[in-house]
């Protein structure tokens, strides 16, 4: 009897310093995985650093520019931009999507990091737009929240948060943080409050884009996300978002899914390419439909009124090499 006590007890002890040892790993990787995501942006500021405020050229339609992977102060950013600024003067911009990677090689170090004047004040000086920014896998190798930061000090850059969303009078944008996990259920958390608010008031639901760095869908070098994300995407986003727009991959693509509603767009090109044959002997096939790839410099226009949303590919002299619209 007492020998069976004595098991007992000494289990005892062996469960409660296997639970401190536990407790104590699981504190240091929660520690550990808080500090990653603190590094990469992945918890919100409580306020935005600042309000969104569009100014349409026309209240009947919305003209933007989606472009991504621009951060590279090349010869290339500089041809990508003034082919922005003809189409913007040709045929109207009322802002620019950046669809991150916007400083290469690194990010940013501070809010004094000469690259903001160097890759984004000089490059774009001709557009007099505001440029709503997301983090990509490259900006986070440093100092993200300095780009939220000097949102305060540029009269055209902004990233009011590490993720963030604003609407106008046809269409709302969810502008997502893809470096971090869970960014799919975010946006369905958004969606669905959003989606009640319409309901309570009695609202059409105006078109809906999303728009982040990482691809679901490409054909890109870096393929397609994971089968889990594309796998959640496929139960719980796709048909409520009408367009994904996204870079990571250097080139343009207008993909679809079989089985959905949702375009996705990939707008990669504002200063890398796929122009050597070594980068396109890496390129993948995507799951989704191939409409159309372009593996050069170039970037995404798009023309939104409340009954269709117009897509235009346009290569980095402004040149249109790609026209697609879809109607409600």
């Amino acid at each position: 009897m007492a020998g069976t006590d004595s098991k007992k007890t000494i289990s005892r002890w062996w469960k409660l310093i296997l639970y401190i040892l536990l407790l104590g790993f699981s504190g240091v990787g929660g520690y550990k995985l808080y500090e990653k995501g603190s590094d990469v942006g992945c918890f919100q500021l409580e306020i935005d650093v600042l309000p969104v405020e569009i100014k349409p050229l026309r209240t009947d339609h919305l003209l933007l520019i989606a472009v991504g992977d621009t951060g590279t102060g090349n010869e290339e950013q500089f041809e990508v931009a003034h082919g922005m600024a003809k189409v913007c003067q040709e045929s109207g911009c009322d802002l620019v999507l950046l669809l991150g990677d916007n400083f290469y090689p690194d990010g940013v170090n501070s809010t004094e990091d000469p690259q903001f004047k160097a890759k984004f004040e000089q490059v774009y000086q001709e557009i007099n737009k505001p440029f709503f920014a997301v983090l990509g896998n490259h900006d986070v190798k440093q100092d993200v929240l300095s780009q939220l930061i000097y949102s305060l000090k540029s009269a055209t850059w902004r990233m009011p948060n590490y993720e963030y969303s604003f609407a106008t009078e046809d269409a709302r944008f969810y502008g997502l943080n893809t470096n971090c996990p869970f960014s799919s259920e975010r946006l369905r958390r958004k969606l669905n409050q959003g989606d009640e608010e319409l309901k309570a008031k009695k609202e059409k639901t105006p078109w809906t884009l999303a728009f982040g760095h990482h691809s679901i869908y490409s054909n890109g070098t870096h393929g397609d996300v994971d089968l889990l994300t594309r796998s959640y995407w496929n139960w719980f986003l796709e048909g409520r978002v009408d367009l994904y727009l996204a870079g990571h991959n250097h080139n343009l693509a207008h993909l679809q899914s079989e089985t959905s509603a949702t375009d996705y767009v990939i707008s990669g090109a504002g200063g890398a390419h796929y122009r050597s044959i070594s980068e396109r002997e890496k390129l993948n096939k995507s799951a989704a439909l191939n409409k159309y790839t372009y593996n050069d410099t170039g970037f995404v226009w798009l023309d939104i009124t409340r009954e269709k949303l117009l897509i235009r590919f346009h290569d980095s002299s402004g040149n249109i090499i790609y026209e697609y619209s879809k109607s409600r």
